[in-house]
């Protein structure tokens, strides 16, 4: 008989915790259900500290009617509040597990290509060498000379001297006649060096 009251007051408390589909609402994609679902746990920790809190100052575990008057206290501007901790939690790690990934795939990347990008690139530069001496030497073979060639294309041409000018031969004064001066005689051609 003893029981009989307690499975009465069973009976009437709902099957459910209300909170649940108040911060599971709307959660059409499953992102949003583990944003109410975290939001939920969040206010689990929030009910347990508050019933660990009423414990201590009461000497007793809250009723049945406390408990419904503390999750009736839970606003809507508290439930924004929490599913807004609840997307910071997630964003929060999300950061951490892209911090992680980014750090593993930067030293997989780094760990073995270094060595077999450098020895590609080693490779490559003792191919183009040959390339480039066996070009060479068969055009050394076939008659020309590539060096000189090269040599004679990076060296400037030499600067020949300016040729003398040229003056027209004037026609005879009349009158009496002058040794012609000095400066007046044509240049001797001057040697190349």
């Amino acid at each position: 008989m003893n029981d009989q009251p307690a499975q009465l007051a069973d009976a009437s408390r709902a099957p459910l915790d209300p909170m649940f589909p108040r911060l599971i609402k709307e959660a059409d994609t499953p992102e949003q259900k583990l944003i109410g679902f975290i939001a939920y746990g969040l206010y689990e920790e929030a009910r347990r500290e508050w019933v660990s809190d009423f414990r201590d100052q009461e000497g007793r575990y809250p009723a049945e009617n406390e408990l419904r008057a503390y999750e009736r206290s839970w606003t809507i501007s508290r439930l924004d509040g929490i599913r807004n901790a609840a997307i910071q939690l997630v964003a929060a790690y999300a950061d951490t597990v892209a911090n992680q990934l980014e750090a593993e795939i930067l030293r997989r990347a780094l760990k073995g290509r270094f060595w077999r990008s450098v020895g590609r690139w080693l490779f490559s530069a003792v191919i183009y060498t040959l390339v480039v001496l066996g070009s060479i030497f068969a055009l050394n073979r076939y008659g020309s000379d590539p060096i000189k060639m090269i040599q004679d294309f990076a060296t400037p041409p030499r600067a020949s001297p300016p040729e003398p000018a040229q003056t027209p031969a004037q026609p005879p004064a009349s009158g009496p006649s002058h040794p012609p001066s000095p400066s007046a005689a044509p240049a001797p051609a001057q040697r190349a060096r």
